[in-house]
């Protein structure tokens, strides 16, 4: 039965009473011992989940806690997000697990999304609650449940938009005082198409941006005798194409298409053209758990450019590579990804750039957790720089790329929380 179904069947009193405690009865039930849960999720509404759950006890440290839940998320097809809840028992659970999902669509809003989160929340532990002391006490009842509630969508038999979903989104921002202007324009469209079988992504975007700053000489009166003005202007576009067949549970071809244009890197236009392979090592049903991916390209890039490059060039044409090698994990411990890629031009080994990068967040011990990561790139594919030399505006305002060999940069931070260990109240005064 899929979970769609079993929340159609299975379904908690209104959301607000979650599991309730039977009517009393010429003998009272035992009392219901505590569950204590530790929720382990970056999308939920913890003040909402912990409002609506009140027959179990929150707690802020998982090794408080009898239950750990732990919530990721991946794309779905139809531009929503799938869910998996893992459900690891601890302490007297300890071996007991279980695993729920719950999918949402492009049309889903973020209280349908909430509601629908919670209640698979409150179904997965009903198998922990079902094992407490006094359990009797409670009872599973079936609302009524609109075809359009959380968690009870089902697929139409007939789809007009065959899958396809598009969004749009534009901005803009000025601002500015007597000697400072800036002004941004920024568009970007999407269209994807997500199935079994297939992944399909495009996406165009615009930004142009521009800055013009007034550099003021006084005298000992005050009386502006010399003034500079310095602008920068940048602006980019792009178009890609990413298309993806499923060949099974571990491997998948495709290929991406890009074409695009960057002031700030000397290209006029850019073209970009790679078919791929990957090979995931885990099934890729467990990518919210766990991925290790292989992937292999060759393909082509060429450049058009604004102005001679130190090569010589105003146009140019390469083949090209690309290894990668990328493991991701979340686990109850925490999350980590590295990646490390390497890409090169096929007719000219010296021209070519490796990157490595990664993170981790790691929990030591009772509310001590530690996060780190970082990346650094060596650069050798600097073909687009112009000749010439900068200016010290060009340097200082970052208004072009500088000849480079290398890119760093790394960050570290601990979170320590000490205290009651119990999560349970919510109080939403001043915010």
């Amino acid at each position: 039965m899929t979970l769609r179904r079993l929340l159609l069947a299975l379904s908690f009193l209104p959301i607000t009473s979650g599991v309730s405690r039977a009517q009393g009865t010429a003998a009272a039930p035992a009392q219901l011992g505590t569950l204590s849960v530790f929720l382990d999720c970056d999308d939920c509404n913890s003040e909402y989940v912990r409002t609506e759950i009140a027959f179990v006890n929150w707690v802020r440290d998982r090794t408080a806690a009898d239950v750990h839940v732990l919530v990721t998320s991946q794309d779905a097809g139809g531009g929503g997000d799938q869910f998996t809840f893992a459900f690891i028992g601890q302490r007297q659970f300890a071996g007991r697990s279980d695993t729920l999902r719950y999918t949402t669509n492009a049309t889903t809003t973020n209280d349908e999304e909430r509601q629908g989160l919670t209640r698979t929340l409150a179904l997965g532990l009903v198998p922990f609650l079902a094992r407490m002391p006094g359990a009797l006490s409670l009872r599973i009842t079936r609302p009524g449940v609109a075809s359009d509630a959380p968690g009870g969508q089902t697929p139409p038999s007939r789809d007009p938009w065959k899958a396809w979903v598009f969004e749009l989104d534009m901005s803009a921002d000025l601002g500015g005082e007597q000697n400072y202007r800036n002004r941004e324009i920024n568009g970007e469209f999407n269209a994807n198409r997500t199935t079994a079988e297939w992944k399909v992504e495009l996406s165009s975007s615009y930004d142009y941006s521009s800055e013009r700053a007034i550099d003021e000489d006084f005298d000992s009166l005050g009386t502006v005798v010399d003034a500079d003005t310095i602008y920068d202007r940048q602006r980019s576009w792009g178009n890609e194409l990413i298309v993806v067949k499923s060949l099974g549970n571990h491997l998948s071809t495709g290929f991406r298409s890009a074409v695009g244009s960057q002031t700030f890197r000397n290209q006029k236009r850019r073209f970009e053209f790679m078919p791929a392979l990957e090979y995931n090592v885990f099934n890729y049903a467990e990518a919210t758990r766990r991925y290790l991916a292989l992937q292999l390209g060759v393909g082509v890039d060429a450049f058009v450019y604004a102005d001679t490059t130190i090569f010589g060039k105003l146009r140019e044409t390469f083949p090209m590579y690309l290894t990668a090698v990328e493991y991701a994990t979340r686990q109850p411990w925490g999350q980590s990804n590295v990646r490390l890629e390497h890409r090169g031009y096929l007719s000219d080994a010296s021209k070519r750039s490796t990157e490595l990068s990664g993170n981790i967040n790691v929990r030591l011990f009772r509310g001590f957790s530690v996060r780190f990561g970082g990346g650094y790139s060596w650069i050798h594919d600097q073909v687009y720089l112009p000749k010439g030399e900068r200016d010290q505006a060009d340097v200082l305002l970052r208004r072009r790329a500088l000849l480079t060999g290398y890119e760093y940069n790394a960050f570290f931070g601990f979170t320590y929380t000490f205290g009651s260990i119990f999560n349970n109240v919510v109080n939403p005064r001043f915010f």
